[in-house]
């Protein structure tokens, strides 16, 4: 059964994918793509997702550690991200326009308010019991010398 459910998972995101062939060049249409949600919970991420839709939301970050844990290598520059609901479904492309990495306390203002969730104060506050989270799901400790990926990225296509 989750089979088939995710054979019909990776349909949809290859269906998605192609509706946003008129929205990208070309010479992209070949691209690999990945497909992933914002935060470790359902609020969350569709909360995050919806600040995207509306153009709020133009930079994310993850924990480095994340990304060893779960055996990926962070995003390039270029590539292309379908974001879904916590449940899978599609709900827009997008374009990674910039990939750095930064210790947790040298993040700046700048950056913490492209994620548009609020204020510095705010994004300090919420980041650090979201990694918080994470550090104890993978294993990890979360601490200000934390090494972020922070990314950047514009909105290609989204589903009105």
């Amino acid at each position: 059964m989750a089979e088939n459910s995710l054979r019909e998972s990776d349909e949809k995101l290859e269906a998605f994918w192609k509706n946003c062939w008129d929205y990208i060049p070309t010479e992209d249409r070949n691209a690999s793509f990945s497909s992933w949600f914002f935060g470790d919970s359902p609020e969350l991420a569709d909360d995050l997702l919806a600040l995207v839709m509306k153009g709020q939301k133009t930079a994310t970050c993850g924990a480095l550690f994340d990304y060893e844990h779960d055996k990926e290598d962070p995003p390039e520059e270029g590539s292309y991200h379908i974001l879904t609901d916590f449940a899978g479904k599609p709900r827009c492309l997008i374009q990674m326009t910039s990939v750095s990495f930064a210790a947790y306390k040298d993040v700046t203002e700048d950056f913490a308010l492209a994620e548009g969730e609020g204020s510095y104060q705010e994004w300090q506050q919420v980041h650090e019991e979201f990694f918080t989270r994470r550090a104890e799901v993978t294993g990890n400790s979360f601490t200000a010398d934390t090494l972020l990926v922070l990314e950047r990225f514009k909105l290609i296509y989204p589903i009105k």
